[in-house]
């Protein structure tokens, strides 16, 4: 997962950029589809010339199962968090949700990481204030959401 450091945006805003890392381009994901899918026909194709015509249905199946899981992991990793700093408020917005932009005042603004005791499940990273929080960093590694925590921490004292 990629992290992007703060950015000064001009005029006192400080600006946090978080987004999955983003291994295939769309061009790079639709050649690994032709790829496998051509080498998936191949092989149903050799099947149906021994005989095996039953084959083919659960081939085109293969197929199109493989395309639907290449676009959907390639829309996910198009997501990002927009996290805005100013001189009185921070504002988050969901690149999936853009509606669901929230803001907070940054005097009652808190950072909590939630640790799992036993070390089972991944560490949370939560901004809020007055009750409601919400989750950030969600697809980073731990390594990772600990420096967007400390980020975000400067950020907050910086601006």
């Amino acid at each position: 997962m990629v992290l992007k450091d703060a950015q000064q945006s001009g005029a006192g805003e400080a600006v946090l950029i978080v987004q999955p890392n983003r291994n295939l381009t769309w061009r790079q994901s639709k050649w690994l589809f032709l790829s496998l899918a051509s080498s998936i026909a191949l092989v149903g194709l050799y099947f149906y010339s021994l005989g095996a015509w039953l084959i083919l249905p659960f081939t085109g199946l293969e197929i199109v199962i493989l395309g639907i899981a290449i676009y959907c992991q390639s829309c996910r990793v198009h997501t990002r968090q927009l996290i805005s700093i100013d001189e009185t408020h921070v504002r988050i917005t969901d690149s999936r949700n853009q509606q669901a932009e929230k803001c907070f005042c940054k005097a009652w603004l808190r950072i909590v990481q939630n640790r799992d005791p036993k070390g089972w499940y991944p560490n949370r990273l939560l901004i809020g204030s007055h009750g409601e929080y919400i989750e950030i960093g969600k697809n980073l590694i731990e390594e990772e959401r600990e420096i967007l925590a400390n980020n975000l921490r400067s950020a907050i004292e910086g601006v």
